[in-house]
């Protein structure tokens, strides 16, 4: 079969949107260490959240126990790595489809860029705050993190970037 040049399947991905893959590729993967210095991070604490986690549930159930709350707090851990892991893995999914010409990709990656973006300069102004190695980690996490999903969402909207995107639309 015979594909004119002016359909979609002839027109190759622009290096600027090859990159920016790879950006949310890195983001993803520093999702992964995020997700786990925030664990971290909460399961270094876990002795205060339990402890004020049984005092709220007291105000309701006065007959719950403490091992009750320890095996909550451990679930919300596992929950919250399971959530954070599936997060990436839902990046990286919509990053391929960026490279495929997926305008619906390119417009949900980049409101979680500005999410990101916005999470960064959060984070830089409360990085005074942070105490311990773990914290420290995701802090930071999130800060490139930020940077890379800027620069990634700035390349998707390049002029090359913008018409494979408009010449993909399917």
């Amino acid at each position: 079969m015979i594909v004119p040049p002016n359909k979609p399947e002839s027109l190759p991905m622009p290096e600027d949107v090859g990159t920016a893959r790879q950006l949310w590729w890195g983001i993803a993967g520093l999702g992964v260490v995020y997700t786990g210095a925030s664990v971290a991070t909460m399961f270094g604490r876990r002795g205060e959240l339990s402890q004020q986690f049984l005092d709220e549930m007291h105000k309701t159930d006065p007959n719950i126990t403490a091992g009750t709350v320890d095996v909550l707090i451990l679930a919300a851990f596992a929950l919250t790595a399971v959530v954070g892991l599936a997060l990436c893995a839902v990046t990286v999914l919509f990053a391929q489809q960026l490279g495929r010409g997926k305008s619906w990709a390119r417009t949900l990656l980049t409101v979680a860029a500005v999410w990101l973006a916005l999470g960064a300069v959060t984070t830089m102004f409360n990085i005074s705050a942070v105490t311990g190695a773990a914290a420290m980690i995701s802090g930071g996490t999130a800060i490139v993190q930020g940077v890379l999903a800027t620069g990634a969402a700035y390349l998707t909207f390049r002029p090359d970037s913008t018409r494979y995107f408009q010449l993909n639309k399917r």
